[in-house]
């Protein structure tokens, strides 16, 4: 029997509950809402970490602690939303040993202390693999939330920050290969300990300059993909920043550099479109935000043109029981 893919399950499931009063995102965002005045929204988001999938060689428990909290801190940075509280929920494969559950402790509070929220509750059972669970909560001014449908044609697209050295950084840890840890130090770095770009989403959904956008977690091939259907706009990308150090690696290894820019997934930039008269001010306030493209009019295609040559973007990325 064909296994479904994870996009498949979501549909499977989502499609029972659409329609639901009181849910004004519905499904189809990075974060989930309940109205709370007419001025606030509670923001809701929940994010897991499972050992199996989302652990690659070398990453220490530590790591992996913290790289769950910055998931679920990733998607409110998209929304522009400071989250004030998370609850954990833990999975601890028998025997618990002190020094694992230590170490998720310090992980867990590293990240918080690093994105200015806190920790106040959560759950704790076995399980066969470690699970880390992570539901967060914030408030937002539903005028100034910044969603994935809204941009316009002329809109800059733009991006937090370079693409591709998650994805190089993962090739490294899985082969295992010791002289690329060597000579690679800042690609596993990438891969080890990623950052949620929070500071710079609050700062570009305050400019009131930001149309729409999303966090590059799965991808900046998918994300580009949601933003377009989202908004029934087309995207053509001109450009893509990619570190020298992702080139040289590709080179080394007969890779695409592109490819792994375009596909690698858990990058957790913003991927966003500005008003084009805006992006001038916050390419000022945001220093890293990179112009890579334009909206155009159509339905939700992607397309790159590089070198005077067209490219079909594939809506292709990270994701489960592919």
């Amino acid at each position: 029997m064909k296994s479904l893919r994870e996009r498949e399950i979501i549909r499977l499931l989502t499609k029972q509950f659409v329609g639901q009063l009181g849910v004004p995102l519905g499904f189809d965002d990075d974060v989930s809402a309940i109205p709370f005045s007419s001025k606030t929204w509670i923001i809701l988001k929940t994010d897991m970490l499972v050992a199996s999938t989302d652990v690659p060689p070398g990453m220490t428990i530590q790591e992996a602690a913290r790289k769950a909290v910055v998931a679920t801190v990733s998607d409110f940075g998209a929304k522009g939303v400071q989250p004030k509280a998370l609850i954990v929920s833990l999975g601890i494969p028998a025997p618990a040993k002190k020094r694992t559950v230590q170490d998720l402790a310090r992980g867990l509070g590293q990240a918080v202390r690093e994105y200015g929220c806190k920790i106040i509750g959560g759950d704790t059972s076995k399980a066969d693999d470690l699970v880390i669970g992570i539901a967060g909560v914030g408030f937002a001014d539903p005028d100034r939330l910044v969603l994935r449908d809204g941009a316009q044609v002329g809109d800059v697209v733009a991006v937090t920050g370079p693409f591709g050295k998650s994805a190089a950084g993962l090739r490294i840890l899985m082969s295992r290969e010791k002289s690329d840890i060597a000579r690679y130090p800042s690609l596993v770095n990438a891969a080890l300990r990623p950052k949620a770009r929070l500071s710079e989403g609050i700062i570009l959904a305050k400019s009131g300059g930001v149309t729409s956008s999303i966090d590059s977690s799965d991808g900046l091939a998918l994300s580009l993909h949601q933003l377009a259907k989202s908004s029934r706009k087309n995207i053509t990308v001109h450009t893509i920043p990619v570190p020298a150090e992702v080139r040289t690696f590709a080179k080394q290894h007969r890779l695409s550099s592109i490819r792994l820019a375009l596909y690698g997934g858990e990058e957790y930039e913003l991927v966003i479109t500005i008003t084009p008269k805006k992006f001038p001010d916050l390419k000022k306030r945001v220093p890293s935000l990179r112009r890579i493209g334009i909206v155009e009019k159509g339905h939700g295609e992607v397309v790159a043109h590089f070198r005077g040559k067209w490219i079909r973007v594939k809506e292709q990325g990270w994701e489960h029981f592919r």
